[in-house]
């Protein structure tokens, strides 16, 4: 019997078992030990995940978000807690959703950048989040309130614009949506920034095109609709060659391009007209 071999061989086991565990006790303190930061990150919740496939329904998915939603590691640690949620409609009248969440992250200082979960942490890139059993997909799109830094002020004109099916040759809006709309309103973003500020309102009764018995094509004032013309001051985020309010593709800050604003319990839907400056 090669006695001698077989105890060549078991040393060589014995040693690399030991590496084994050093390298095992090594990665855990890293683990457990490495230095971690805490950051803010507003996450937008991507469109797919807000709208049931089948049915088209919105906001079923958006409801089961909430403050105090949280992500723990193996060891039942925290690593994410959302501080805000914040709900907008998009220009397709689904709803966007807006995380306001803090992240536990390493600082990588070779590469000077945060990760999570060993993926970078960059304004634009993905994220996935597993919230109280719930998997949530999105776009980071603030980190700790830079993008603020970007925004410009952008003062443009804007238009109450509401076409009624049933009378499609009149324009305006009802009254009491009107009279909802007052000068010093701002709407604000989901950090609660100013994001559209009213600097000055006028409003007048709309016109509504008539067709006589002749052929002949009249304009008339409505009695119970108004057409309400606004001064907006509205911060954009500059992304690319073009403006967009909260930062967000979803809102482009173009003529002719209508957006929601809304304060306490008003909702109205306001179209650009003119851009006259941007600061």
């Amino acid at each position: 019997m090669n006695i001698k071999g077989k105890k060549i061989q078991i040393k060589i086991f014995d040693i690399v078992v030991v590496f084994i565990f050093i390298f095992l006790v090594i990665s855990l303190f890293f683990v457990l030990f490495r230095k971690q930061s805490t950051i803010n990150v507003v996450v937008k919740v991507n469109e797919e995940s807000l709208t049931d496939r089948v049915n088209a329904t919105p906001n079923w998915y958006a409801q089961l978000l909430h403050v105090g939603m949280k992500e723990v590691d193996v060891f039942g640690r925290y690593m994410t807690e959302v501080k805000g949620v914040k709900t907008y409609f998009s220009t397709d009248k689904k709803s966007v959703v807006h995380l306001i969440v803090t992240l536990k992250v390493v600082y990588a200082s070779s590469s000077r950048q945060y990760t999570y979960k060993g993926k970078s942490v960059l304004i634009g890139s993905t994220i996935e989040l597993f919230l109280n059993n719930l998997l949530v997909k999105g776009l980071i799109v603030d980190i700790d309130n830079s993008t603020i830094t970007n925004s410009k002020r952008i003062f443009a004109q804007a238009q109450t614009r509401y076409i009624d099916p049933a009378f499609p040759q009149t324009e305006g809006v009802s009254s009491y949506i009107a009279e909802s709309i007052k000068e010093g309103d701002v709407m604000k973003d989901s950090l609660g920034h100013p994001a559209v500020k009213i600097l000055k309102k006028s409003e007048e009764d709309a016109k509504m095109t008539i067709i006589t018995a002749n052929g002949d094509v009249i304009l008339q004032k409505h009695p119970m609709r108004k057409d309400v013309f606004l001064d907006l001051e509205i911060w954009g985020e500059e992304i690319g060659n073009r403006y967009y309010l909260f930062g967000d593709t979803d809102f482009p800050i173009l003529i002719d391009v209508s957006f929601p604003f809304y304060v306490d319990n008003s909702l109205v839907w306001l179209t650009i007209t003119k851009i006259n400056d941007i600061k």
